[in-house]
């Protein structure tokens, strides 16, 4: 039975990929601490970096200039790419790399990745619909400060660095995640390069890409006003909550003396009526005992067990009703034993007499 070739997308849709002849050397991107010294040194030492020959250095920078300036075309046409593994697996020129960790987890991105990192990573593309619109294609700063400084590209293909927003792990995690995820399906399957995705996708363009475009970044925009109110909200409910707080501490300061007088009687109550519980338990136990024993009689045994079971019932109920009633006229009109919204609740009260509060 033949071997099933495919990488499985976010979305959950598979591709079938094709096999190298030869595989890749292994891909290692374990997370650790970066050894080369660029990204993390000990002590004063400085980190010696070994300069690229001239010619590499200008390749590499016309190669990243390449993906920059296709950035949004590449966007453009997600769905192609997304539906092709070798443009899927296309590599992608960038060395993204943070503090401490280096290039960990970074190694290797390729089309794919940078595009499902962009449609699914909400600050991976800043601005509006219809306003100036960013693609971030370079990340580097601390994962401990939150410190960056990352390169992004617009829809001119003009190339800018920026420090993103906290939390900046929101940036660099995403990416890694689904960076890492195709690892082993880049060492396995063969890939178009970026050049011979673009010719393609030039030739195959019916001209709707625009549109596409707009519709995305409307959906988008939709998507971060989303999110935008939610956080308001929260941040609201977050402060509302804080002040109640500060005013429910305030207020309960103020008694604090009564309202530790009340708890510890109320503890005392409270052992009270559970030890006379207890031993009301014990002397329904026993009388049962003596009526299966054929001691006493059933009318006897019921005429006997009934003023305990009222009693029961009535100690159970005066435990329930005990602080409610004796909070009420501590906290007259803030104290709600129903636990309603805005009111003083009995377990706030016991966390401030303990000090927990």
């Amino acid at each position: 039975m033949n071997e099933k070739h495919h990488i499985t997308l976010l979305s959950g849709c598979e591709l079938l990929c094709y096999p190298k002849v030869e595989p890749s050397t292994p891909i290692d991107n374990r997370m650790k601490l970066d050894t080369t010294g660029q990204y993390l040194t000990i002590g004063r030492r400085k980190p010696i970096v070994k300069p690229l020959p001239p010619e590499v250095e200008e390749q590499r920078k016309q190669a990243v200039k390449f993906f920059t300036d296709h950035a949004f075309f590449f966007l453009d046409h997600r769905k192609q790419i997304l539906s092709d593994s070798r443009m899927f697996l296309a590599p992608v020129p960038v060395e993204n790399g943070i503090a401490y960790m280096g290039t960990s987890g970074f190694k290797c991105p390729t089309l794919g990745v940078y595009i499902e990192w962009w449609m699914t990573c909400i600050p991976a593309i800043i601005g509006r619909y219809r306003k100036d619109t960013w693609l971030v294609y370079y990340i580097a700063g601390s994962p401990l400060s939150g410190r960056n400084c990352c390169g992004i590209v617009n829809t001119n293909g003009e190339c800018r660095s920026e420090c993103l927003p906290n939390p900046f792990s929101a940036i660099w995690r995403s990416f890694v995640e689904v960076n890492t995820r195709y690892d082993e399906a880049k060492e396995r399957y063969e890939a178009y390069s970026l050049e011979e995705v673009v010719k393609q996708l030039e030739a195959n363009d019916k001209g709707d890409s625009l549109l596409e475009r707009e519709l995305f970044l409307l959906r988008r925009e939709n998507q971060v006003l989303r999110q935008q109110i939610q956080d308001t909200q929260e941040a609201g409910a977050k402060a509302k909550e804080k002040m109640r707080s500060t005013l429910l501490k305030a207020y309960l300061e103020c008694k604090r003396e009564a309202l530790t007088n009340w708890y510890a009687d109320y503890c005392r109550k409270q052992e009270e009526g559970k030890r006379e519980l207890k031993e009301l338990e014990a002397r329904q136990q026993h009388l049962k005992q003596q009526f299966h024993a054929g001691e006493i009689s059933r009318m006897l045994y019921h005429n006997q067990n009934a003023p305990l079971k009222k009693r029961y019932v009535e100690v159970e109920q005066k435990l329930k009703c005990m602080a409610n009633e004796e909070l009420s006229k501590l906290l007259p009109g803030v104290f709600n034993p129903l636990g309603d919204t805005g009111f003083i609740t009995f377990n706030e009260v016991v966390e401030f007499v303990g000090g927990h509060l």
